[in-house]
């Protein structure tokens, strides 16, 4: 697992990939011969962000997997974010229906997320594997070192989903459903999860 200098255009592509059939990104980008180039570029601009403000930790191959955290304090885009990061890009290439559909869900997931954990806390932002490696086992060798550090810290952390299938294995590494609950607007269930240290 790696830590520095991530290649962010490979970790996007393979995000892109991975959350082909999210229920989420289903919702944001609903022509699915479109889905993965534009996806692309909300991942771009959230991997960007995090390798400056929090942590991207990869695979052995950064193209197989990653897992990317921010700190409480870093959650919120400032102006110059959205333009140093890539955003506009992003909207340039996305188009006005899907930034809405993003920024909406957005602001009810952060709504959320202040009322489950407004101490400080690491958020998953997060975690994904590349279609050909998923079934290998590499969901533990990228979050237990970085849940580890956290206990070590006395951190709780955070992460949302809105995959079911994803619940199980999040609670597998100890976190709990706090919220469930479709997004407003939405027909995409969302589930809030939070995991105290050790």
């Amino acid at each position: 697992m790696t830590t520095t200098q991530p290649p962010l255009n490979d970790i996007a592509h393979m995000f892109s990939r991975a959350f082909f059939h999210d229920p989420l990104f289903v919702y944001f980008f609903p022509n699915p011969s479109q889905r993965e180039a534009r996806a692309y570029y909300t991942f771009r601009f959230l991997v960007a962000h995090a390798s400056q403000n929090g942590q991207v930790h990869t695979a052995q191959q950064p193209q197989d997997g990653a897992a990317v955290w921010l700190p409480s304090s870093a959650l919120r885009h400032s102006v110059a974010d959205m333009l140093r990061f890539g955003a506009v890009r992003a909207m340039l290439k996305q188009g006005p229906g899907a930034i809405k559909r993003q920024m909406q869900a957005g602001e009810a997931m952060q709504a959320v997320h202040h009322r489950a954990l407004s101490a400080p806390h690491a958020y998953l932002l997060l975690l994904g594997i590349d279609p050909s490696q998923q079934g290998r086992g590499l969901s533990t060798p990228l979050l237990q070192p970085s849940l580890d550090r956290l206990d070590e810290q006395g951190l709780p952390c955070y992460l949302d989903t809105h995959n079911p299938n994803n619940v199980s294995l999040y609670q597998r590494f100890g976190f709990e459903v706090v919220h469930e609950d479709e997004i407003p607007g939405a027909s995409v269930r969302h589930w809030a999860m939070l995991r105290q240290c050790k």
